[in-house]
Order: structure tokens, then sequence, then C-alpha cells
């Protein structure tokens, strides 16, 4: 049928940011004690935002240890955001042949974050607008966020997608009653994804392509 707006997902989905992501939590757990998690384990943590990476990446962390493990993590994640975070490969290219449908960023990272790395990466212009888990007052999978954004842009739910690779994109675009695509190019596998049914799957950015044009 086609979409005429497409909202993304950040991390994951538009720039894989592993690395630099691990690099601070592990500067954070370092600062408290702990040994270095792996790559794989902290991406296992993420996808509901900071808050929620910290206090599974560093032990015991409630009250105001927490809230300095969060202003830790903020700082050092500033001073990598982009030392090794990249678009994934066939992402410009898929954003191109998107360039006439209007496209929007919605992470749970916090949105100064998430317009940094777009920003920095030269990718800014390909879209209307960069939100965070901090733009709307809540994070994905609470729908707030994709209804706000469908408000602003004056666009139409049905001609409307989620795009994504977690399951919180999935689950949010199901409480706004808009389609879901989940690419498995990111941090999850099908066989995760499958179980939150979304509506399309996507191995590459390219047939992303296929799925949203008419």
């Amino acid at each position: 049928m086609g979409y005429d707006f497409l909202i993304f997902d950040l991390d994951g989905t538009i720039v894989d940011s592993q690395r630099d992501i691990s690099s601070a939590v592990n500067a954070v757990r370092k600062d408290f004690g702990f040994e270095p998690l792996s790559i794989e384990k902290i991406r296992s943590y993420l996808g509901s935002g900071v808050k929620a990476l910290v206090d599974k990446a560093v032990p015991d962390t409630s009250g105001e240890i927490l809230s300095e493990a969060l202003k830790k993590f903020k700082r050092y994640y500033a001073d990598c955001l982009t030392d090794t975070t990249v678009a994934y490969k066939g992402v410009e290219k898929m954003l191109d042949a998107l360039r006439n449908k209007k496209k929007a960023i919605l992470s749970n990272k916090i949105e100064l974050f998430s317009y940094e790395i777009i920003k920095r990466l030269g990718l800014s212009q390909c879209f209307t607008e960069v939100w965070g888990g901090d733009t709307a007052g809540v994070k994905k999978p609470d729908p707030k966020p994709i209804l706000d954004l469908i408000k602003k842009t004056n666009s139409d739910p049905q001609k409307t997608i989620m795009i994504g690779d977690g399951e919180n994109d999935i689950k949010a675009a199901k409480a706004a009653g808009i389609a879901s695509l989940a690419v498995l190019y990111g941090y999850s596998d099908i066989k995760y994804i499958k179980q939150y049914n979304p509506d399309y799957i996507a191995a590459t950015p390219e047939e992303i392509i296929k799925i949203v044009l008419p």
C-alpha cells in the first residue's frame, strides 16, 4: 500500500552505536569498581533509554548512586558519542531513495544525543523531526510519542509506519494503531523479533525501500 510518513528508531536501525555506548557504560562500571561487560551483554540492555541501561549495567544502583551513575554515563557518552558510531551499510542509499517521503527519528535515547549523532553523521537533512525519549515526556512502547509526531507533522496514521529493531518499536506502533517494520540488521534476530508480530520484516535497508514505496 505504501507509506508517506516513516518513523525510524535510531540505534540498531539507522546507526550502529553499540561500541560507543559500551565504552561509556564500562567507564562508569570502572568508576564503581566493576569489571567491564562485553558489547554483546550491553547490547542486550539497549532499547529502553539511559536510566534503564545504567540500572541494568551498574549493579545495585538506587537513589543517589543511580543519580551519580547516570551523570557519569551522560558525561562519558558525550565525550565518545560518534567515535565509532556509523550509519549501517545501505542506510544512506535507502534514505536517498526515500527522499520524497516524510521521515522522522524516534529514539529512546535522549533528544540531545539523538540529534547530535544525526547531525555529525550528516543525516539531519533527511529528517523533518529528531525526537528522543525525553521529547514527549514518555518513551516507547508508550504510543504518545508516535501520536504526537503524527499530529505535529499532520500525517495520516494509516500511511504512517514505525521502523525499528526492537520490541519497544513494535509495541509502540501497535499501541498507536500504525504499521510496524522490524529490521534484522540491527540488534535483534528474527526469532526474537517475530514473537512481537511486526507487520513487516526487512533483512537489509534496501528491503525497507520495497516495503514502504507504493
